[in-house]
């Protein structure tokens, strides 16, 4: 075969590698609906029965593990997404890697990105992941350059900061993860590139729990807090062993005691910005979520504003088993929350 032959082939199979990925994108609203036609036994038509076992599939690729109702699992941190990200050019915007030092010497590593622009210093997103495991740098970089939701950031103009904290182990009370990310939070607003004073941290799950605290926290002083389905029975306490995670989120007032309530409302009453929610109505959190923390942030008066996303599953903010429209709704959303807080402040 000619060296041009060679060039063209490997060009026809790069397109159509790419076109597989993100062409073939599964509208989980109507993969939805035809799983619970199929539960109540209504028979689906041949097309209705293969688009739904290619949703299954791909679900089932995303994330390595059982197929099924997903509505107590997942964190959004073992996840692969579902939606594409926006790609953007390294030489434009290379990724930088930042080593961090906590109050108790622990050494963190972060990733992020610079969007290419002449206005500096930049409003910036520090993003924490969830679950309860520390990420290696590999993967932090590898969120730099294709999470769905920190590449929209970096596309509309903000410095975006892949994060990472400690493992929490078997001490899921332990405020070592708080202590990595203040720390990370206070380099991030010493680089230059930075205006330390529009600093927003974003954390979905057991990172949603840990911006939760920061928006409590003189030290860290976030611009804006924004959670994804924030992980309050770590907020809150009320989770001292990973063995009882399912059933606080279950029976949430076993597990909320009066000294969780008065630690938890000590926390809400030191809260200094605003935050912002992304909230689904499938995954269990929604019960301490919706009854009793927010609830006790709003008696608080504190500002507090909730989003939710029906059907949308743990991670969705993330990009996981959603659509791209999704993505789009939480980006374009914290973006509109975020600006209008940067014009209060101006005027």
């Amino acid at each position: 075969m000619k060296p041009r032959s060679c060039l063209l082939l490997v060009c026809v199979i790069s397109v159509s590698l790419l076109t597989t990925c993100w062409a073939d994108e599964i509208d989980w609203d109507r993969a939805r609906v035809l799983r619970q036609k199929q539960k109540r036994g209504v028979v689906l038509t041949a097309n209705e029965a293969e688009y739904l076992s290619r949703a299954i599939k791909q679900r089932s690729a995303g994330t390595g593990e059982r197929t099924g109702d997903r509505s107590t699992d997942g964190d959004g941190s073992r996840e692969r997404a579902t939606v594409p990200p926006v790609r953007v050019s390294e030489e434009d915007s290379p990724v930088k890697t930042l080593t961090v030092t906590a109050a108790d010497g622990v050494r963190t590593e972060v990733a992020y990105r610079v969007p290419r622009s002449a206005d500096r210093p930049l409003p910036t997103f520090v993003f924490f992941h969830g679950g309860l495991g520390k990420r290696t740098p590999r993967m932090l970089q590898e969120d730099a350059r294709s999470n769905p939701t920190h590449t929209r950031f970096l596309v509309a103009g903000y410095v975006a900061v892949s994060a990472t904290f400690r493992t929490y182990g078997r001490e899921p009370l332990s405020r070592g993860p708080i202590l990595d990310a203040i720390a990370i939070v206070r380099a991030v607003k010493e680089l230059p590139e930075v205006d330390a004073d529009r600093v927003i941290v974003f954390g979905g799950s057991g990172g949603g729990s840990i911006v939760l605290d920061l928006a409590s926290s003189r030290e860290a002083a976030p611009f804006a807090v924004v959670a994804g389905e924030p992980a309050s029975i770590l907020y809150a306490g009320m989770m001292h062993d990973v063995s009882v995670r399912e059933d606080c989120m279950k029976r949430p007032l076993h597990y909320y005691t009066d000294i969780q309530r008065q630690q938890t409302e000590q926390k809400i009453d030191a809260i200094r910005c605003p935050i912002l929610i992304h909230h689904g109505d499938t995954h269990p959190l929604k019960k301490m979520n919706n009854e009793i923390l927010f609830p006790a942030i709003t008696a608080a008066g504190k500002d507090l504003r909730v989003i939710i996303y029906p059907g949308e599953q743990h991670g969705f903010y993330w990009g996981n088993h959603t659509q791209t429209s999704t993505v789009d709704r939480v980006v374009a959303s914290t973006l509109q929350f975020v600006e209008s807080l940067s014009k209060t402040q101006a005027n």
